[in-house]
């Protein structure tokens, strides 16, 4: 039947255009929106050069073919082939004939390709002409975010992110708190203190529940030398989101202490304990290493009586500390840190977005990018 090399060249087109064809009648029996395109991925497979010049045949034949052409460009830069995106991108904007709004599309597909390689300065002003003229200004801004991030430009991050609430009408709250706490961690690091100060409290006027906001704050009096100040912002941050005492007990012990306020230290531990929620794995420890501490009560009973109601592993192995069968057994040693290292392995904590576990706490998930969704694994106890 295909008795020359060239009829084979036929083959994507004759594909996609009888797609498009029966796309069109299946569409007006079913009522879907004439404009509407599944998914490009299901009819661009081959991406051999000569395919690609006959999809773009078909495309440019056939009904929808610019919004095809979009979402092509779009999955080559998915795949991450960029040069081949942007080029596509490219010529669909040289076309006169293309319409504002699609040729906004197209602009912005443009942004994301530049983006993707890394050529900043192209991306951002794609994106801003965008925001300026108002043509696919919310998603030009959520473009313009991703770019400042990667830049690490917070200042010029928070502007965007205010800027695109007013025009998405949804709050960015959440994110430009971490904006904030991201300023504060550099100034932080280059001894500003004071600055970084402000940009905490700027986060919390943001996000009033930012936990990061109230350990930056903590950290930043306990370099100031002030336990006072840094145990009342560690308790109100504790307070705020029991979930991160493995990551602010110990801090907020420290300073209570130093600043004589063991026995608000010891309320606080109580008042937690009794939340409705099930308490965390490190607030139950710090309770019966308090316990042990101060003598106030047998601290391996109190902590046999909460594992007895929730058998945790790492409470286990505070267990056989406070009882002292680790100190009168040779065979122990050996087999704690075996556990111990298993334990270690398995990861601590798991974004709430995408699901992702990590074994480290980041502010943002370095798998789906959303900010304050990486939370403490309780299983991890």
């Amino acid at each position: 039947m295909f008795d020359t090399p060239l009829a084979w060249l036929f083959i994507p087109t004759a594909a996609v255009l009888g797609w498009a064809l029966g796309r069109r009648s299946d569409a007006a029996g079913s009522g879907m929106p004439p404009g509407s395109v599944p998914p490009t991925d299901a009819i661009a497979v081959d991406e051999s050069d000569t395919a690609m010049t006959a999809l773009t045949r078909a495309i440019e034949a056939a009904p929808g073919a610019i919004e095809l052409q979009l979402n092509l460009g779009a999955l080559f830069r998915r795949r991450g082939e960029i040069e081949r995106a942007i080029r596509l991108h490219e010529s669909l904007l040289a076309r006169p004939d293309l319409a504002p709004d699609v040729a906004a599309q197209a602009r912005l597909g443009l942004a994301w390709d530049y983006l993707a390689a890394g050529v900043l300065d192209r991306a951002e002003t794609l994106a801003q002409s965008l925001v300026d003229s108002g043509s696919e200004a919310a998603k030009a801004l959520e473009l313009l975010l991703r770019l400042y991030e990667q830049a690490r430009d917070w200042p010029q991050a928070i502007a965007t992110a205010q800027r695109w609430q007013a025009v998405r009408g949804q709050s960015a709250a959440v994110r430009i708190a971490q904006y904030h706490c991201e300023e504060a961690d550099t100034l932080k690091l280059r001894g500003s203190l004071a600055e970084a100060a402000a940009e905490a409290v700027r986060a919390l006027a943001e996000d009033a529940g930012c936990v990061r906001a109230g350990q930056l704050l903590g950290a930043i009096e306990e370099a100031r030398k002030s336990p006072g100040a840094a145990w009342r912002h560690y308790r109100r941050a504790l307070e705020s989101d029991p979930r991160y005492a493995g990551e602010l007990i110990e801090a907020a012990q420290r300073c209570a202490v130093a600043a004589g306020e063991a026995k608000a230290f010891a309320e606080l531990l109580d008042d937690l304990l009794r939340r409705p929620a099930p308490p965390p794995a490190a607030l139950i420890a710090a309770k019966a290493c308090w316990l042990a501490e101060s003598g106030e009560a047998d601290s391996a009973v109190w902590l046999a009586d909460r594992l007895a109601e929730r058998p945790q592993f790492e409470g286990a192995l505070l267990w056989l500390k406070l009882s002292g069968n680790l100190a009168t057994s040779t065979a122990w040693p050996p087999i704690e840190a075996a556990l111990l290292k298993r334990f270690a392995a398995s990861p601590r904590y798991a974004c709430s977005h995408c699901g992702l576990q990590h074994g480290l706490l980041y502010w943002q998930c370095p798998a789906c990018r959303s900010w304050a969704t990486v939370m403490p694994r309780e299983s991890a106890f």
